[in-house]
């Protein structure tokens, strides 16, 4: 069996290794070392080298997995924050368009019913005081039954965005530290 001679890949001290031989420690520092083998040429490299370059390989796998995820979750999270405000906003417009069609009606039955009431109420005999209610129907009715509809104040939403906020910030800080570990160069 031919021996190789070579130098320790940490300290350079003069080393004598079996061909067949994969993996070492080195008798003068202890440094644990692989024999790499390529078109002839033989070298030896740290095992803690080798372990770094899969240990980055692996890294940059989870980052692009991370980064997938994390986008998902960064739309999730401003699909509920949207949401969110939405709802919020969603409420009180429907209050205010009720509103607004209770103050037509009355206001229309005001107009058109109340004459054809008196009318039925007191036949012909109609005079200026019946015209008088008649205007205060009008008037009155619609803005009695406009104020009758409370608008509901908007739901307390400001701690739930705050919530949804630091999410956000930081899904976006995850994904800024994984593009940093993908974008950082080989070694």
């Amino acid at each position: 069996m031919p021996i190789l001679k070579l130098s320790c890949a940490n300290c350079s001290a003069p080393l004598e290794i079996g061909e067949n031989l994969k993996r070492f420690a080195c008798s003068y520092c202890g440094t644990e070392q692989i024999v790499e083998r390529s078109g002839g040429i033989v070298w030896l490299r740290k095992v803690e080298t080798a372990i770094r370059a899969v240990q980055k390989g692996t890294d940059r796998t989870a980052a692009e997995l991370a980064l997938v995820r994390l986008d998902r979750e960064l739309a999730d999270a401003q699909e509920s924050k949207a949401a969110l405000i939405h709802s919020a906003d969603k409420k009180p417009g429907k209050a205010r368009a009720y509103r607004s069609v209770v103050f037509l009606l009355s206001l229309v039955a005001g107009i058109f019913l109340f004459p054809i009431f008196l009318v039925l109420a007191f036949g012909e005999k109609l005079h200026g005081g019946h015209f008088f209610f008649w205007a205060l129907a009008v008037i009155a009715g619609p803005i009695a039954a406009y104020q009758s509809i409370k608008i509901p104040p908007p739901d307390d939403i400001e701690r739930d965005l705050l919530d949804i906020n630091a999410r956000i910030n930081q899904i976006e800080k995850d994904i800024a530290q994984n593009r940093i570990i993908l974008n950082a160069p080989p070694t």
